[in-house]
């Protein structure tokens, strides 16, 4: 395992803030600098505090098949955005398929390190599902009071409708588990298998995202992937290689 010194060395300056814990963490918004083969840097929107939400696409052009990889919603489940501001980042995507990396939609959560945004809603319960549910309030899974009430919520919906990718993996903390939530089973099948991982059917209550974009798009799958918490850096290093590998399998899926 990499020393923390040798680990900082082979990421982006600007991607090592996620490592060390930086109260703003500058990754998150979109600052300066250049990681392996990010193509694309995309404004998603911004945050309650007017923190930037950013995109990052991978890759030398467009492609038919789009995959993307959402590091984190709650900011108290911070390894899969140090899967993408570290190793995703850095790497090149295999061909035929654009891969589509954020490290997350929530920074001021993850500024702060709590589970919702700084409104104290818990962005996924915010999403505009059909069984989306006022719930939760004064507690850490509030569901805000409406639908789509947040602006991080609201920036997301706009990008995915405009890039719809044909798949999309949801990183969250510490079920350790690969979720069925919806859409193609397969994703999670290999997703499991691949990562030695159970798939397990978790029943998300009401208005979160994965739920709600495989219902607004049924030729389409999202996926929710629990990590262990801690996750050490040899399996989120794993879980790298393992998506990427995950984005070409899908590529030669789709366009049989």
């Amino acid at each position: 395992m990499l020393g923390r010194r040798e680990f900082l060395g082979r990421v982006p300056a600007w991607a090592a803030a996620c490592v060390v814990g930086a109260a703003v963490p500058a990754w998150a918004e979109g600052a300066p600098g250049s990681a392996g083969a990010v193509a694309e840097r995309r404004l998603v929107g911004r945050s309650v505090r007017g923190r930037r939400i950013v995109a990052y696409r991978l890759g030398t052009g467009p492609a038919a098949t789009r995959y993307l990889v959402l590091g984190g919603m709650h900011g108290d489940e911070p390894a899969g955005a140090q899967v993408v501001a570290g190793r995703l980042l850095a790497a090149t995507p295999p061909p035929g398929v654009e891969v589509w990396v954020i490290p997350t939609m929530n920074p001021d959560g993850f500024a702060r390190a709590t589970r919702t945004n700084a409104r104290g809603v818990d962005l996924n319960r915010n999403f505009p599902s059909q069984d989306w549910l006022l719930q939760g309030r004064g507690t850490s899974t509030y569901s805000g009071p409406r639908a789509a009430s947040e602006p991080e919520t609201r920036a997301m919906l706009r990008f995915l409708d405009d890039v719809r990718p044909a798949t999309i993996v949801s990183l969250h903390q510490p079920l350790r588990c690969v979720d069925f939530s919806g859409g193609d089973p397969e994703v999670t099948y290999w997703l499991a298998r691949h990562l030695g991982l159970p798939a397990r059917q978790l029943g998300v209550s009401g208005g979160n995202m994965t739920g709600w974009y495989n219902r607004r798009f049924p030729q389409r799958t999202a996926v929710t992937l629990e990590l262990m918490q801690p996750a050490p850096v040899r399996f989120r290093n794993r879980l790298s290689e393992v998506l990427l590998d995950h984005a070409a399998a899908r590529a030669r899926q789709l366009t049989r």
